[in-house]
């Protein structure tokens, strides 16, 4: 994609973004890459780098700690590497084994995760690892830069010989040197070096009396340092010994360099691919710190924005809200944008006030195209659709020269006239308060006269503006529509959300009266404006107004319908399970009275059999056996009815109408304490609990099949022991509350603070709990993570959740966690 004028990128605020990436690159390798990087002009090459940053996103979000660690710059190093016979110095190789390790984890690290990360491990299969060579330099050199003892058998020999002769050394100077003492020749008591030679300090006018080399005289001249002739041999021997250490030193470096030099090729790539590590592992930062994501993409032009949050404006805000000293002021939060364009019109014309967010919402779109060029996921919602234009051509603000002799119309005209020359069916132009600089009716003019001849050639495009005619143009034009930047007409302040196909006013007259300029000067400004155009206006700002209040009343109603839907399936729910329960115990009490048959059964052959022993009368014996067979039969039939009515119940309640459910009355407050035996509900909810001990401040209490400690503050008495007797009723809430077939069974997260998502988490789950329900979702989002963590940190510690994890791929993965309860 080609940007125009240079200045665009400033413009649209990507200077901001650049400056991030710079801040987050760990080498001067990524450093060049981000200056030489340019938009991408073909989809293919520029999903390929999206989907590599998104599976770093998902890397540094949910993954271990990716092994990036030192990406330095050795191409100075290969250089001097490369004629032969050369050798570089330990720390040259200190630095070239510390880059080879890290291509060899990071290399490691991909591999072992292909399948979860492919494009990542496309990119590092251009990495050659070279473990021997990073293996030879580790027995070579030491992490301080020092070459080992393990680097050659003959260096490690000839370190002991110096090591030996040097103690030889040592031991003769101190017999010197006490020698010098006792005859009160010596300054100090300790030996020195003095040009790479041990030496003894003494005083100047004993010099002659000490037999041996002078090599140095103290500033003051009153000592002289004098190798002993006793050690002459010896001081000789160690630098003799050192100088075949230097060569030693040397012949394996020109080994190890000459090891490194058969691969410089491979370096090379090495460093390249380094170098787009380091870019996108600061791409991906940026993204996670703007909860950005790769939207839907192609090449045809067409945007549709959801949920578009302006990347500088967020990372503003951001800043504010952390340092800001008043914790109690809510955080600044930037507006979404929705916003459609080269669907079913490709000009978009917004109108509105000053100060509405008229030029933002235009520098939004401009700046997540351009965003998107570079390769960088936008914060936008994931089901937005994005195009990657030919060119951005952007006219905004003052571009006037003195030195070009341009005025700000004239700057405005060259910006028109490479649009005309250059924009195609492809390209996004953006220009902001068209038709001023000049006069307003040929300024108006112009203006319309560029937007037929972009419209007709299929140019996308965004223009900002007060001129009444480009609100006509937009209404009677095809493929040209109004939009505005929505109004709070109560308090004439603007909310900064767009609204398509509406045009909108510049509330001049309005903000000048709230101000409190004088009424005649307003009467008379709206006479000279004329009646038809203060009419026109009006009849905008109701229409806006109207459109306001129609947004806010079906969002409402959406809520309203959301909530209902919910009850209703909750409530089906809760029917059909008190339905089981009721025939279950009606199964129950017909098997014990089955049991109860058959011990009279036994019981009565028994008699029976003792009557026949006393020879009773026959009659009375077969007429007890039949009401004793009428009695079993009747409790068979009784059964039988009672499946077969279960069976159809279940049948007949997964076809029920969701139309037929109704809330169950509230259950009033019982007066008294809470005792154990009574009847409670949890937080005023809805289901009723038995309680089954009290242990000071906590209580046991019995929902059902599930059982839970909590505090007693939490319960409400909503009724004493029960009486021992099946019964089956419905559940009813205490104090007016909800039933609790409305219990919730999601709940949305995003955008909250941790404390906040803590806190209706803790009521989501108690909710549940009370409901009786089984599974909950939670929708936090992905964003850094740190709300899901804190999330499964608050639940681990809830010891009536049973498990919690992530819903599946399909579902919202990694978004969403999914608590099962009891």
């Amino acid at each position: 994609m080609r940007v125009y004028p240079k200045s665009a990128d400033e413009k649209l605020g990507f200077d901001v973004l650049r400056d991030r990436l710079l801040a987050a690159m760990r080498s001067r390798l990524g450093e060049e890459r981000l200056a030489r990087i340019r938009p991408f002009r073909k989809l293919e090459p520029l999903r390929a780098e999206l989907t590599r940053v998104a599976e770093l996103q998902e890397v540094f979000r949910f993954d271990d700690p990716f092994p990036l660690h030192d990406v330095l710059d050795l191409r100075d190093v290969l250089r001097r590497a490369a004629p032969e016979d050369a050798y570089l110095d330990p720390e040259d190789l200190v630095a070239t084994r510390l880059v080879l390790a890290t291509l060899r984890l990071v290399q490691r690290y991909v591999e072992t995760r292909r399948d979860q990360y492919p494009a990542l491990a496309h990119t590092v299969s251009g990495i050659t690892a070279l473990p021997n060579l990073e293996k030879r330099i580790a027995e070579v050199v030491g992490e301080d830069g020092e070459v080992l003892d393990t680097a050659s058998p003959e260096l490690r020999r000839l370190r002991r010989a110096i090591q030996q002769v040097e103690n030889k050394l040592q031991a003769a100077l101190a017999r010197a040197l006490r020698d010098a003492i006792g005859q009160g020749y010596a300054t100090e008591d300790q030996p020195t070096v003095r040009g790479g030679r041990m030496v003894i300090p003494v005083r100047a006018e004993a010099k002659r009396k000490v037999s041996g080399f002078v090599h140095d005289v103290s500033a003051t001249g009153q000592t002289v340092y004098i190798e002993p002739a006793a050690v002459l041999d010896l001081n000789n021997e160690v630098r003799e010994l050192e100088a075949e250490v230097r060569r030693e030193i040397e012949r394996i470096l020109r080994q190890v360099t000459g090891a490194l030099r058969e691969h410089l090729d491979a370096m090379s790539t090495n460093g390249r691919v380094l170098a787009q590590l380091d870019l996108l592992q600061a791409k991906a930062r940026l993204a996670n710190e703007l909860e950005a994501v790769v939207p839907q993409l192609n090449d045809e032009g067409r945007l549709h924005i959801k949920s578009g949050r302006n990347p500088v404006l967020q990372l503003r805000f951001q800043r504010v809200n952390a340092v800001k000293p008043d914790t109690d002021t809510p955080d600044r939060a930037v507006v979404p944008l929705e916003l459609q364009l080269g669907h079913d019109f490709h000009t978009l014309v917004i109108t509105g006030p000053n100060a509405g967010g008229k030029t933002v919402a235009m520098k939004t779109v401009g700046l997540l195209t351009l965003m998107l060029a570079y390769g960088l996921p936008i914060p936008v919602d994931p089901l937005s659709e994005m195009a990657l234009m030919d060119r951005l051509i952007v006219d905004i603000g003052d571009e006037q020269s003195i030195d070009e002799d341009l005025s700000t119309f004239s700057s405005h005209v060259q910006n028109l006239k490479y649009m005309l020359q250059h924009a195609t069916d492809r390209s996004l132009v953006l220009i902001d308060e068209a038709g001023t600089g000049t006069d307003p009716a040929e300024g108006g003019a112009l203006a319309q006269a560029v937007l037929e001849d972009l419209t007709k050639r299929g140019t996308r495009t965004l223009v900002t503006t007060h001129h009444g005619t480009l609100k006509v143009f937009a209404y009677e034009r095809d493929g040209v529509e109004n939009g505005s930047m929505q109004f709070d007409q109560d308090t004439l302040s603007p909310t900064y959300r767009f609204q398509a196909g509406i045009p909108g006013s510049s509330y001049a007259f309005d903000i000048a009266t709230r101000i409190g300029l004088q009424r005649v000067v307003l009467k008379r400004a709206r006479a000279l404006m004329g009646e038809q155009r203060a009419s026109m206006e009006a009849l905008i700002g109701s229409l806006e107004a109207r459109t306001q209040q129609a947004e806010e009343a079906a969002a409402e109603a959406e809520r309203l319908r959301r909530e209902a839907d919910q009850t209703r399936q909750a409530f089906e729910k809760r029917r059909l399970k008190l339905e089981r329960e009721r025939d279950e115990v009606r199964q129950k009490a017909l098997a014990e009275a089955e049991q109860i048959v058959k011990g009279a059964n036994a019981r009565v052959e028994r008699t029976i059999r003792e009557i026949k022993e006393a020879q009773a009368a026959r009659e009375a014996t077969q007429v007890a056996r039949e009401k004793l067979d009428r009695f079993k039969t009747e409790v068979k039939q009784r059964k039988k009815k009672t499946e077969r009515r279960r069976q159809q119940q279940e049948n007949r309640l997964r076809k029920v109408a969701p139309s037929e459910a109704r809330p169950a009355r509230p259950t009033p407050k019982a007066p008294g304490p809470i005792q154990v035996g009574d009847q409670v509900v949890l937080d005023n909810g809805a289901t009723a609990g038995e309680v089954l001990e009290i242990d000071g401040k906590d209580a046991m209490v019995a929902f059902g099949s599930l059982r839970s400690r909590v505090k007693l503050r939490r319960l409400t008495k909503v009724g004493g022991k029960k009486a021992q007797q099946v019964q089956v009723k419905a559940v009813k809430a205490a104090d007016g509350g909800v039933p609790a077939m409305h219990a919730r069974t999601n709940i949305d997260l995003r955008g909250q603070r941790v404390d906040e998502a803590l806190a209706e988490v803790q009521r989501f789950v108690d909710e549940g709990l009370s409901a009786n329900l089984d599974r909950l979702e939670i929708l936090h989002g992905k964003g850094t993570g740190a709300l899901r963590e804190a999330i499964w940190e608050y639940l681990a510690t809830r010891r009536d959740v049973a498990r919690y994890t992530e819903a599946p791929i399909d579902q919202g993965g990694a978004g969403i966690t999914v608590v099962s309860l009891g």
